[in-house]
């Protein structure tokens, strides 16, 4: 029965067979099972040994779990007629499904993150990995056959974690669809991560074995970070909510207990996206969490297809780059408390400069991938140089170097750069242009957006002229000026500088050049220092783009000489 099955799954798909051959041994077997009940042991027993007991009670001592007036924080302990201490039993089976679903989340992605990476980088240094690419499997089947097959020891331990899971919820009194819908976003979430897993393992290579600790190591500093933060700060309508949204445990059933120490759980308390009201609703939360992965797993497979098939082709097309820019801005756009800084009559300044930072800086995020994702390489820019001299004898539209640089799969990404910021400064202008604030602190959020916009560009322009160089490791040279760049002259200002509330017009050079026009500019009333500043930046972003045009034009006339010698 056993080898039947074996025979389905690799009739349906070969490479999640060798995964399975490759890693469900009878050791591995018994050491994940090992594992996963003497884990369940330890938890279980930890939390059995925090329940109060008679002598508890008769001492009239206080305990998380017991069901007396609180004091300080901490209900006093009451006995029955019998003597016995009453134990709030709802409580202590919600904080097993609570830690165990935490435990499961962080082990299950981190550690399948770390997995998946290292696998596919043992296949690159074993040379493996091409001759799969030349097996007559789809791209999606290997894809697949990888996220399904690499982790799967990890899957069988936290299956038999699933009876502990499910009894300690429904001792919380947990109703099943809770339960299914909290299993539905780990399912989805992992399907997320994994994706990107692979996807960095294949455009990462060039950070060698750092690339496995910097991918898990990163991931799981986020889990700590936001599972620590969403307790306290995340509440309210926030674009910092999407932050934490990326981590299941923020979308945990609560049940519903009368006591203070259900406060503290990790849930929105009083978000809305638009005009949809989340706040506390599960069913709104999930939908619109699911929804965010979705997307997010549409544009990853879209890249996963791309740099799998080509590995020296970019991370994504010109148009899907476009498509993603509006998505992201659509998403997170309708996380910022529209509810009071444009719905209510009142000024919410603070709110609104402090909204417009967090939407600025969730998109310089964006910006650092796309320009790693649209930006294509040394050889590719110079097979377009050579290609423009034939092209643009086409009298179509397609063969116009405007088009080129707009749709085309080879040109440099400096204009699509421009594009998507212009559609990411579009729709927070719109936010901004709506909010009840008084004009001149929304043209100082404009200029704002104005710098984040510019220095995309720039940014942009800098890692395509470090890419067309000539010297070995381009990419990791590339990196390394472009986070020099972000964060030397922060460094530099503040040593020489003090804070940016001091010499304003210095600090508009760097990074953090949108934050201080937001924040700062109103001290001063002058727009002459900013005006000055952009044409600053268009003057770096100009010379940036001439020597780029200079270099590519003279290897476009190289190579058009070398062919034409050569026929």
């Amino acid at each position: 029965m056993y080898s039947h099955l074996l025979d389905k799954i690799g009739d349906w798909n070969p490479q999640l067979l060798r995964e399975i051959k490759g890693r469900l041994k009878v050791r591995n077997i018994l050491l994940a099972t090992s594992l996963s009940l003497l884990g369940q042991f330890i938890l279980f027993m930890s939390f059995q040994s925090q329940l109060p007991t008679n002598l508890t009670a008769f001492q009239k001592s206080s305990n998380r779990y017991c069901t007396g007036s609180v004091d300080y924080d901490v209900p006093q302990c009451l006995s029955d007629g019998l003597d016995n201490v009453i134990i709030n039993w709802q409580l202590w089976s919600f904080d097993i499904f609570s830690l165990l679903s935490l435990l499961t989340c962080i082990v299950l992605l981190v550690a399948g993150t770390h997995l998946l990476i290292n696998d596919l980088a043992t296949e690159q240094r074993r040379d493996t990995l091409n001759f799969i690419r030349l097996s007559p499997q789809t791209a999606q089947s290997i894809l697949w056959g990888k996220i399904l097959g690499v982790p799967i020891l990890f899957y069988f331990g936290i299956l038999l974690a699933l009876p502990l899971h499910l009894w300690s919820g429904f001792n919380a009194q947990l109703s099943i669809i809770q339960i299914l819908s909290f299993y539905a976003v780990v399912m989805t979430a992992s399907v997320l991560y994994f994706s990107a897993a692979l996807l960095f393992g294949l455009v990462g290579s060039w950070l060698g074995g750092f690339q496995v600790w910097l991918a898990s190591g990163t991931l799981l500093s986020y889990f700590l970070f936001t599972e620590s933060a969403i307790k306290r700060d995340f509440t309210g309508d926030s674009p910092a909510n999407i932050v934490g949204l990326f981590n299941p445990y923020f979308l945990i059933p609560y049940p519903e207990i009368d006591h203070n120490f259900l406060n503290n759980i990790p849930k929105f308390a009083d978000f809305h996206w638009y005009i949809l009201q989340l706040k506390s609703n599960l069913g709104l939360t999930v939908g619109f969490a699911l929804l965010v992965y979705c997307v997010g797993i549409f544009f990853i497979w879209e890249s996963l297809q791309r740099c799998f098939q080509i590995s020296d082709t970019t991370m994504l097309s010109k148009k899907q780059s476009y498509l993603l820019t509006s998505c992201f801005t659509l998403i997170t756009l309708g996380t910022a408390n529209w509810q009071k800084i444009v719905f209510q009559q009142q000024s919410y300044l603070s709110l609104m400069q402090g909204d417009t930072a967090l939407l600025m800086i969730l998109n310089f995020g964006l910006f650092l991938y796309l320009i790693a994702a649209v930006t294509p390489g040394r050889q590719t820019l110079i097979d377009w140089a050579r290609y423009r001299h034939v092209a643009h004898l086409k009298n179509s539209p397609r063969g116009s170097l405007i088009y080129d640089l707009i749709w085309g799969e080879k040109s440099p990404g400096i204009l699509a750069i421009a594009i998507n910021a212009a559609i990411a400064i579009t729709g927070i202008s719109c936010f901004v242009l709506a909010s009840n604030t008084n004009m001149n602190n929304k043209i100082d959020a404009l200029f704002a957006l104005a710098f984040g916009g510019i220095l995309a560009v720039t940014y942009a322009a800098l890692t395509q002229l470090v890419l067309f160089m000539k010297t070995e490791q381009r990419i990791l040279w590339a990196a390394g000026i472009l986070v020099a760049v972000i964060v030397l002259p922060n460094i530099i200002f503040l040593v020489l500088f003090s804070s940016p509330a001091n010499n304003s017009f210095v600090w508009l050079f760097s990074v953090l050049a949108p934050l201080v026009v937001l924040f700062y500019s109103g001290e001063h009333n002058s727009l002459v220092e900013p005006l000055l500043a952009i044409l600053g930046h268009f003057a770096i972003l100009g010379f940036l783009i001439l020597q780029l045009t200079r270099k590519l034009k003279k290897a476009g006339e190289s190579a058009t000489k070398a062919l034409l010698v050569g026929n």
